[in-house]
């Protein structure tokens, strides 16, 4: 049978005896032992007012012995708590010789420190058993009281001169191969004489406006990949959610937005291709070209864009075949004479009849549907369309304001071809049917063409993409007409054809396929830019890629601070951790390649590399696998989970430098009443932690739309975004801008072409500043600008 036992704290009266009895007998052993001991390492009570009188004393600079201590314990009432005037004189008689001492104290402080951490546990139990804060906020309170503890470990002892003539002589050689740099040195000349360097425990806000200014009209149609659903860009920033198809490698994916931007009112202008494809946007925005992202102001008629050439969702909506067949119908608005037409579009009406009650023979007239024989009459249909009417409101618009109902874009594949079917069936003719039904030769595919005559444009763009969703390239008039021409034609066909051309199907059918999957995007021209006044815009930041697709184009959404991270850690082997909660590591490390190899990124990206370009990556590859940068890319971080892994970091590697990218999608560990209070509490705790680690912290910001209104375009401090608390804890703010994204035109004129305005905006130590470095878009890479022979 088990007895319980008291247990008593870890303590050793016998050494704490001895060190006091030492420090009585000796004054060099006081000196030692204060370097180790507090009075609260001591674990009886008596011990610690005794060696509390030794160290006042000797802080003095008084005689320290047995009268002079037994003395001033009497003066402050303490005697008799100490245990008495004999007890002290026992203390005497504990140790024969001072020698030990240190010894002694070492003993007393393990014994202190198992007592901590014995206190320490019961503290953190109670904080779990409570439970009265969230759980990242008491994990975080937890390893602090245990790094407290730690740090009593970390105390330095007197160097030989030796080893400090040797260090003192390496850093004076550091400073003058760095220019006297006393900080982390940021590989920009400019930045660094004004700075000397990133400070230890200084927070540095680097901000600019998301991608320069990048933005899309408010109505821009941006597809769902999981619904299928078309939604405008103002409809998905207001609701702060959603889903977008992305260009990543070649390759058309899903992704997640991870911010959504109003940017305000701003002018706009309207690009369309030879394929009719159209979007709105301003004159800064990005468009993928052969040569790599290129802003729109630098684009003409005749350059080539990246469209897609297929939008591989589908809905799962499965609609009964009959209700699919009469939403194609009555979306055409009219049947052709064709029998097979008109008999299919009664057999459809007479299948949903059983669920239909209303009568509109008018409408149904004025479909133009004849009877054909025997089967259901046009009287019979007339029951479906009042149940469509009140179901899809938009097919019961006279034909300049009809739409395809949102309903058209949910079905699943099948049941997508069945629309575009029956719907081509009434709408659409054939140019160029061929002379021969054998296998069609090249020269018979190219000439062969589909053309369909829609309602209105909005119906003819909303077919467009309908038929790219399977792969069919489609041109549009700019007004009704679609033309399908060549090897699309025929891929229509051959995927769900058109209903009354049965003949045309089968000859399709023998058409050779493509041995190779088909690229996801194409190459179609620009045919005009046209400015369309001033409107409000929008934008989405994606996450690795920074582009989705809008109107059925492929459209484009921080450098700086990876440069100085990169030249940090390669240049000066500073331990370095990223935290990139919008890019993943995999493109964090394109991009430092591309940065340090000068290798442009587009054709890194596309596998397009010369032999000259795969030695600068050899030698690059080997650069970099040296360098400690580390990098973190979760991207749900709150700063208790920054500060947590930075700590291990600290430990385990050393660390020199944090860069944050960036600091708005991190996440706040406690609620708040707005976003703007939310954002100042994580903006002190990361100013808190650069302090904690005596790091410096590099923290990417985004400016306000505030920036882009008004005449000048230059940031200002009042433009850093969602909240002034940003400008009131950092210690160093830059402001990023390039003249020649808002205004081309000017920066040829001056020069400035490919030059970045980096101005200085609050410096807590030094003076503020505007410096210019030259910025290499290919490689995406900032350098210094050679101001004595230009750029």
């Amino acid at each position: 049978m088990a007895v319980a036992v008291d247990r008593v704290p870890p303590q050793s009266l016998e050494a704490e005896m001895g060190v006091l009895g030492s420090m009585l007998l000796d004054r060099d052993a006081i000196a030692t032992v204060v370097e180790l001991l507090r009075p609260e390492d001591f674990y009886r009570e008596g011990h610690r007012l005794v060696y509390s009188a030794i160290v006042e004393l000797f802080e003095r600079g008084e005689p320290v012995d047995l009268i002079t201590v037994t003395d001033r314990l009497r003066d402050l009432g303490k005697l008799e708590e100490a245990g008495g005037a004999a007890y002290v004189s026992s203390l005497l008689n504990a140790v024969p010789t001072a020698a030990n001492a240190e010894y002694y104290a070492r003993i007393v402080l393990q014994k202190s420190m198992l007592r901590a951490l014995i206190r320490v546990g019961t503290q953190i139990a109670h904080m779990g058993f409570e439970g009265e804060e969230d759980v990242e906020v008491l994990v975080d309170r937890a390893e602090r009281l245990v790094f407290e503890i730690a740090n009593r470990r970390m105390r330095q002892d007197f160097q030989p001169l030796r080893d400090l003539i040797r260090e003192t002589m390496e850093r004076l050689d550091s400073h003058y191969e760095r220019g006297m740099i006393t900080g982390v040195p940021t590989g920009f000349v400019d930045l660094d004489e004004l700075t000397g360097g990133l400070q230890r425990g200084d927070l540095v806000i680097v901000a600019a406006r998301p991608s320069m200014g990048k933005c899309l009209k408010y109505d821009s149609l941006v597809v769902d990949p999981r619904t299928g659903l078309l939604r405008t860009i103002e409809e998905m920033v207001r609701s702060g959610e959603g889903t977008v198809l992305t260009l990543d490698g070649g390759r058309l994916r899903e992704a997640k937005p991870s911010h959504f931007v109003d940017d305000g009112v701003k002018p706009t202008f309207r690009v369309r291709t030879a394929l009719g494809r159209e979007v709105e946007v301003t004159a800064t925005h990005p468009f993928l070209t052969p040569e790599g992202w290129k802003p729109l102001a630098s684009l003409r008629p005749g350059h080539f864009v990246a469209v897609p050439a297929r939008i591989p969702v589908f809905g799962t909506l499965d609609l009964p075949g009959a209700e699919v067949r009469i939403m194609a119908y009555l979306s055409a608005g009219r049947l052709p004479a064709q029998p097979e037409v008109s008999r299919d579009f009664l057999d459809a009406a007479s299948a949903a009849a059983a669920v239909r009650a209303s009568r509109v023979p008018a409408l149904v007239g004025a479909l133009g549907v004849r009877a054909h024989g025997e089967g259901p009459q046009p009287q019979e249909a007339a029951a479906v369309v009042a149940e469509f009417l009140q179901d899809y409101p938009e097919l019961a618009e006279p034909d300049h304001r009809r739409r395809l109902p949102p309903a058209a874009f949910q079905l699943n594949r099948a049941k997508l071809c069945l629309l575009l079917r029956c719907l081509l069936g009434c709408v659409a003719t054939v140019q160029g049917e061929p002379d021969r039904w054998g296998a069609p030769d090249a020269d018979a595919s190219q000439e062969f063409s589909i053309r369909a005559e829609l309602p209105n444009a909005t119906m003819a763009r909303q077919v467009q993409h309908l038929l790219l969703r399977l792969g069919v390239l489609s041109a549009w008039d700019g007004q009704r007409a679609l033309e399908v021409r060549g090897t699309n034609a025929l891929q229509l066909l051959r995927t769900c054809g058109v209903l009354g051309w049965e003949r045309l199907r089968q000859w399709a059918r023998y058409a050779p396929e493509p041995l190779l999957p088909e690229p996801d995007v194409v190459w179609d021209p620009i045919v005009s830019v046209e400015y369309t006044g001033d409107h409000p815009v929008y934008d989405l930041t994606v996450p690795d890629t920074h582009n989705f697709v809008a109107n059925d184009v492929c459209v484009h959404n921080t450098t700086f601070c990876l440069n100085i991270a990169q030249h940090a850690a390669v240049e000066h082997r500073v331990p370095v951790a990223i935290f990139s909660l919008e890019t993943s590591a995999e493109q964090l490390v394109q991009r430092m390649l591309c940065a340090q190899a000068q290798v442009d990124g587009q054709r890194l990206r596309r596998g397009y590399l010369s032999e000259a370009d795969w030695r600068r990556l050899t030698r690059a590859m080997g650069a970099l696998v040296e360098a400690p940068i580390f990098i973190d890319d979760s991207s749900n971080l709150s700063v208790v989970e920054m500060r947590a892994k930075s700590r291990k970091l600290k430990a385990e590697h050393g660390l020199g430098l944090i860069v944050v990218d960036y600091i708005q999608l991190i996440q706040s560990y406690k609620r708040t009443e707005n976003r703007t209070q939310e954002l100042s509490e994580i903006a002190r705790a990361i100013k808190s932690l650069a302090k904690e680690l005596d790091v410096p912290i590099l923290a990417v910001s985004q400016l306000s739309r505030a920036a882009e209104q008004g005449g000048s375009k230059i940031p200002m401090l009042s433009h850093l975004r969602e909240s002034g608390e940003l400008e009131q804890v950092a210690d160093l703010v830059l402001f990023l801008y390039r003249e020649d994204y808002y205004d081309p035109e000017r920066a040829r004129r001056e020069g400035k072409e490919n030059v970045a305005l980096v101005r200085v905006a609050k410096h807590r130590n030094g003076p503020t500043d505007d410096l210019e470095l030259f910025f290499h878009k290919e490689t995406s890479r900032f350098a210094n600008l050679d101001t004595r022979h230009g750029a």
